[in-house]
């Protein structure tokens, strides 16, 4: 609503009331209104004097540069001085100060000018209301208290809408995204309770669409966060044009945008919709110098038929969006009831979780690697196990993820590390047996890389970083961010050796490899599966390991399981060995036995 909609008669009549404005003042008035009538020149002189006024400040000097502009608002000045006497003060004339108030906004005209201004003016109606008065002080003290009231009510009007105007700007911080323009959460939850409160009015529905953009964080992470700026503006910009002006698009912060869409009684018109978003969002983004290419996750529900508050529909659609995203990206999902039961089980999972640690649930098992050449057990992996006390033996592959999600995993990771510190030296002090173990680490525990209790523990017990080995994925090094840089120079200059995880099955690249020093690739067991039958695989197997060398790389293969393949890896100059060939991984006991040259039992 505009502020000359805001200040109505009866916020005038208020004003005036207030300032004591009466019939007297607009009798007085009218005496110097008319005396002004008769004297223009007085009213031109007055004028002319207050512009030299204003003209002793560069600062207002530079807002009118040119003389013809400076004549114009002479003349404009001169009606509105001698309107200010005329003792008609109604709506008309409230709006045409307003418009003059915004008009000055708009040249950058601060407020405190206004007050010098005013007084600039009433210091030169004093000899003017002399000159009427005469020495008669009854009435030109009157007089000049009938002129102070209205020219405070003229101050209060201009300073009015410098105050409404930031009253608008505080709103729109609070209400729109800074960055896309988009309405931010707390608008779209004002909307979306509108919209359901309609809804039951009318016995219809609306639906929600939450989308996710897929590979932003590495964009970001790449390419630099004004990139990722842009890439967010443009996505904005793509998603606007695909929904009615009707319907409400919303950044909720981050890569995560929602759509509110009313009165939508076809599953046509939405699946339409979410597609064609889709679509124009899987087209080529131009930032800057780059070109990128992104897709997008898409969550849907609706409203009354899957919940029918705003908590659960939320919910709901993160659930169906996350669905999406974990069937393969680039695809949109319905919410159904199944979500909700996974979702009530994952959380009663992960809060089982946070109880394991302390519970003795957890448990480090060691599966060997072999040295080929001597076919001596020299290094082997620490792999986490979980034996739930109710669901029994829960496979990593369930709660890893869920550890990685909710943070758990810094402390079990910190937990293992300290396990596989411990054995190591117990190893060499009752065994004698030096044995390098490897440990994985989580891409989320390289969001940290202050975090140095590792190599300070390390170093407190005396074991040289050799001893122990960081597995990382392919994708960490693809990111190429700087924590992960710095946190591998830590691990480097603590002699920690690294190695690549499951090589072969991501962003393979040899620039990652010489570019971050690696230690070890261990070649995944996709290769060595199939590694009798297939002369692709034993073809690329090969190649890596020809490939590593040269880069002086040693390499290991996962998952081998028979001695066929092992004396193909042999015959390809493999380093080490290990699968279910040797052993699979086995609590700590069960591991000493082996290095101690007995047969498990």
């Amino acid at each position: 609503m505009s502020q000359e909609k805001l200040i109505t008669a009866e916020n005038i009549a208020n004003r005036k009331n207030f300032l004591e404005f009466s019939e007297v003042d607009v009798e007085i008035l009218g005496q110097i209104h008319r005396y002004l009538e008769h004297n223009e020149a007085i009213v031109d002189s007055f004028t002319d004097s207050f512009y030299r006024h204003v003209f002793s400040f560069p600062e207002l000097k530079m807002m009118l540069p040119d003389e013809a502009s400076v004549n114009r608002l002479k003349k404009i000045q001169s009606r509105y001085f001698f309107r200010l006497t005329a003792g008609d003060y109604s709506e008309d004339y409230v709006s045409d100060r307003l418009k003059v108030g915004y008009a000055h906004q708009k040249v950058g005209l601060e407020p405190k000018w206004y007050i010098g201004a005013y007084r600039k003016y009433l210091s030169s109606l004093l000899p003017i209301l002399h000159e009427i008065f005469g020495d008669d002080s009854t009435k030109l003290i009157a007089a000049y208290d009938a002129i102070l009231k209205v020219v405070f009510f003229d101050m209060d009007l201009a300073l009015d809408t410098y105050f409404h105007s930031g009253m608008r700007k505080l709103l729109r911080l609070a209400n729109y995204d800074s960055l896309t323009g988009l309405p931010n959460r707390n608008l779209f939850y004002d909307r979306l309770a509108q919209e359901i409160k309609k809804a039951q009015r009318d016995g219809s529905s609306l639906v929600l669409l939450l989308i996710d953009l897929d590979q932003f964080k590495e964009v970001n992470d790449t390419l630099g966060h004004p990139s990722g700026d842009l890439l967010l503006v443009e996505s904005a910009r793509r998603i606007r044009k695909c929904v009615r002006d009707a319907d409400t698009v919303a950044r909720l912060g981050g890569d995560e945008f929602i759509i509110i869409l009313p009165e939508l009684h076809m599953q046509t018109h939405v699946e339409r919709i979410a597609q064609n978003i889709i679509q124009v969002l899987s087209k080529p983004y131009q930032l800057d110098n780059d070109t990128v290419h992104i897709s997008a996750s898409i969550g849907i529900t609706v409203y009354p038929g899957d919940a029918q508050d705003i908590a659960s529909l939320l919910k709901h659609v993160d659930q169906a969006m996350y669905a999406a995203k974990a069937e393969g990206r680039n695809r949109f999902g319905y919410f159904t009831q199944s979500m909700q039961q996974e979702a009530r089980e994952k959380q009663e999972l992960t809060n089982d979780l946070r109880q394991a640690l302390a519970r003795n649930e957890l448990h480090v098992y060691y599966q060997p690697i072999l040295e080929l050449k001597s076919g001596s057990i020299t290094k082997a992996e620490a792999l986490l196990r979980w034996k739930h006390p109710t669901r029994g033996m829960v496979s990593p592959a369930i709660f890893i993820p869920l550890a990685e999600e909710s943070g758990i995993i810094h402390e079990i990771g910190d937990w293992v590390f300290q396990q596989a510190v411990a054995r190591v030296v117990d190893w060499q002090e009752r065994l004698g047996r030096i044995i390098q173990v490897s440990v994985n680490n989580s891409p989320i525990q390289f969001e940290y890389p202050e975090r140095q209790v590792w190599q300070k523990q390390m170093k407190e017990l005396g074991v040289p970083g050799n001893r122990i080995n960081v597995e990382i994925t392919e994708g960490l090094l693809f990111k190429k961010s700087a924590k992960t840089m710095e946190r591998l120079l830590d691990f480097r200059n603590s002699g920690i050796e690294v190695s690549i995880d499951d090589f072969g099955t991501g962003f393979s690249s040899l620039s990652y490899l010489k570019q971050f020093d690696i230690d070890y690739l261990k070649i995944d067991r996709s290769f060595i599966k199939d590694l009798e039958k297939n002369a692709d695989d034993r073809a690329l197997t090969e190649a890596i390991i020809v490939m590593a060398h040269k880069l002086g790389i040693r390499t290991i293969a996962e998952g081998v399981e028979t001695e066929v393949q092992r004396d193909l890896l042999k015959s390809c100059d493999c380093d080490f060995v290990q699968g279910f060939l040797y052993s699979p991984a086995v609590p700590a006991v069960e591991f000493e036995r082996m290095i101690a040259g007995k047969q498990p039992t």
